[in-house]
């Protein structure tokens, strides 16, 4: 599922979407990491909204809660069918479904991307445009959520 953030394509595998809600009011947490928006109920459970922007270290003087807006929730330890965990990942707003073969995935270096490499699974030329597969495991995985803050 492809993304825009600061007029970049961004795409998550689509296995790890589990919806995609429209904008809708969280709950800040005080003291939480900046890249932590809030919080809001899903399903009856917390769920953590990130503001992905600030969690790949992309700058941007623009606000991320604009018309278009949208809330991608991701599974992101979907092996560990007992301990599902959930993420709501703001977005700017969202483009299409791409189907990409892994052959065309090409790796990205530091100096190729605008992110940490290591947060992503490579590039991908779609119609003209690059778009940056963002890797859900590493970016949201769960060490990297906690903190002491909370």
């Amino acid at each position: 599922m492809s993304f825009w953030l600061n007029d970049e394509l961004y795409a998550y595998k689509v296995d790890n979407v589990v919806e995609v809600l429209e904008l809708q009011k969280i709950t800040v947490v005080p003291k939480s990491e900046s890249y932590i928006m809030g919080v809001l109920n899903f399903r009856g459970e917390i769920l953590p909204v990130i503001d992905v922007r600030k969690k790949c270290g992309l700058n941007s003087s623009r606000d991320i809660l604009v018309e278009d807006s949208v809330i991608i929730v991701l599974n992101v330890n979907k092996e560990d069918t007992d301990n599902i965990v959930y993420v709501g990942s703001i977005v700017e707003r969202v483009s299409d479904v791409i189907h990409i073969k892994p052959i065309d995935i090409v790796q990205i270096h530091e100096f190729d991307s605008k992110i940490d490499s290591s947060l992503t699974e490579g590039i991908y030329n779609y119609d003209g445009n690059f778009v940056t597969l963002l890797d859900v495991h590493k970016l949201f995985a769960i060490n990297y959520l906690k903190t002491d803050k909370i």
